[in-house]
């Protein structure tokens, strides 16, 4: 029996293997990357580029969490540690390393450090459990969890996110 023989005569074992590749409604844009072993996503449409890590300029006086400045453009950046942001400890920069630039607003731009950006993807919304918004701590910026491909993907909450941060 050929491979197509065989998909099409067997049986379906409910939502955990559905076949994902086909439509199923609405869904999220995102760029997944990965901190530690997680996958993480910011939808699309706040994301104006994913940058090689360059020369970054430290900036006294700073949180913690914020690793310096950087020009993109003309334009001066600050770059927040995202491993810092979710309490992770710290990791020097690789030659997989990102900076996202984030646009929070028309005018205020932000850079995202992280440890691996990995692709961009269309997460149907049905597949997202949203989180509570009473939460403590690092996970107040985490929107929703998506199951999606086998894989766990947490959804970030960049407006909540930066609003705090910054």
């Amino acid at each position: 029996m050929d491979f197509e023989q065989q998909s099409s005569t067997s049986p379906s074992y409910g939502s955990d293997m559905e076949d994902e590749s086909g439509y199923m409604g609405p869904s999220a844009r995102c760029v997944l990357f990965m901190l530690e072993d997680e996958i993480y996503g910011i939808h699309v449409k706040k994301i104006r580029e994913v940058l090689r890590v360059g020369s970054i300029r430290q900036v006294a006086g700073t949180p913690s969490n914020v690793l310096g400045v950087i020009n993109v453009r003309g334009v001066i950046v600050t770059v927040l540690d995202a491993r810092s942001i979710y309490n992770m400890t710290p990791k020097e920069v690789t030659d997989h390393s990102r900076i996202i630039i984030v646009e929070i607003d028309e005018e205020q731009t932000v850079g995202l450090m992280v440890d691996f950006v990995m692709e961009v993807k269309d997460i149907p919304e049905n597949k997202f459990e949203a989180l509570s918004t009473t939460k403590e701590n690092a996970s107040r910026y985490i929107q929703g969890i998506a199951h999606f491909q086998g894989t766990v993907i947490i959804l970030i909450d960049v407006d909540n996110m930066f609003s705090q941060l910054l």
